[in-house]
């Protein structure tokens, strides 16, 4: 047995060689001033090739259906991801107009793509406090909302079911910065507080083989909600509602969250029995000549996803991945890893390196 075992040894450092001249080829890349490189580029190093060494899911999130009809669109998300979520179509405003009308058209394409290239779907999201149809916010009465609600999750992840993997059932519970408990959004008001409970209830229901998550905003950067998810979370858990994870959204502006904090967060619902996910990943900067933010922005990418990988988050998607299509609040701001031409930025080259030395 010790001389079958040598072997192995020998060439799991091997590998370690070859992967640290690579990281270093990589590395030179994103230390490097920016030029602009083409598709071809990002061809060579692909995330998905990576992230399927350790099982890792890599996801963009943010896609549009109608994106698809662009070819580089299509073709860099296939090849360099191996999940993705829509963006607004299974919100509930979408997904069912009226009531008891769906709309699977746009859901079933970007399923039907996903299985057409071995990717990962993930349902973002079924409630949030923003784009509820009118129809639904006219109901007042607890028992019809949960009546809508039952209908609602099941119809969607029925039909679903072995298609998407994991699901957004909560998103952005929270006042935006914390500090003052659950954001009193239209459920809240109807149901009460315990609604976010009710709503895991309700999907586990619907499917009881999902992944379950809860998803939200800033809580890297503000210890006041980090602490009031954590007790919300806590809170199910210990009451034994269905959650299987919490979901960081980490959109960032201008600073990346302290070193530290990532690893403490997913150490604090790792010991809950609960997984931790990035869900929807950018970096906001100010513009400066000549794309001169782009380093930063590679650096931002590369220190969140280590620290994120150490941690052991084994699910991390991008809100989107080309400047192309991209939402930012800081004027001008190119958040994402490719830019408007599909070309790969630092941030793609100091990913692909995170995914690399893991």
């Amino acid at each position: 047995m010790r001389n079958r075992a040598q072997p192995r040894a020998l060439h799991r450092r091997g590998f370690r060689r070859i992967s640290a001249f690579a990281l270093v080829a990589v590395l030179m890349l994103v230390a490097g001033a920016y030029l602009p490189a083409t598709a071809a580029n990002a061809a060579v190093l692909s995330l998905r090739a990576q992230a399927a060494r350790t099982g890792i899911l890599i996801g963009s999130g943010a896609i549009n259906p109608d994106y698809l009809d662009e070819p580089p669109f299509a073709q860099v998300l296939a090849q360099q991801f191996n999940s993705l979520s829509p963006e607004n179509e299974l919100k509930w405003f979408s997904s069912e107009p009226r009531q008891g009308v769906f709309d699977f058209a746009k859901l079933d394409r970007l399923v039907g793509f996903a299985k057409q290239h071995g990717m990962a779907v993930k349902g973002h999201g079924l409630i949030s406090g923003c784009c509820n149809p009118s129809w639904l916010e006219q109901i007042t009465d607890p028992a019809a909302l949960r009546a809508a609600m039952t209908t609602h999750f099941k119809t969607l992840m029925k039909r679903y079911a072995g298609k998407v993997d994991r699901w957004d059932v909560a998103t952005e519970v929270l006042s935006t910065f914390g500090g003052t408990g659950l954001d009193q959004n239209y459920f809240y008001r109807v149901l009460g507080p315990d609604y976010v409970a009710e709503a895991f209830r309700i999907a586990h229901a619907a499917n009881p083989n999902a992944k379950l998550f809860l998803n939200e905003s800033l809580v890297e950067y503000y210890p006041a909600k980090r602490q009031e998810l954590y007790d919300l979370v806590a809170d199910l858990v210990h009451r034994g509602v269905p959650i299987s994870g919490v979901g960081l959204e980490t959109h960032v502006t201008f600073t990346p969250p302290e070193p530290g904090v990532i690893t403490d967060i997913v150490n604090s619902y790792k010991a809950l029995g609960l997984q931790v996910a990035i869900t929807e990943m950018d970096v906001h900067l100010t513009p400066l000549p000549n794309n001169g933010e782009y380093q930063t922005q590679g650096e931002i990418y590369g220190k969140i996803i280590n620290e994120a990988l150490t941690a052991g988050v084994r699910d991390i998607s991008f809100w989107g991945f080309t400047d192309k299509h991209s939402y930012t609040w800081v004027p001008g701001a190119k958040p994402l890893m490719f830019d408007d031409q599909y070309r790969p930025k630092p941030a793609f080259f100091a990913t692909w390196a995170a995914l690399a030395s893991h």
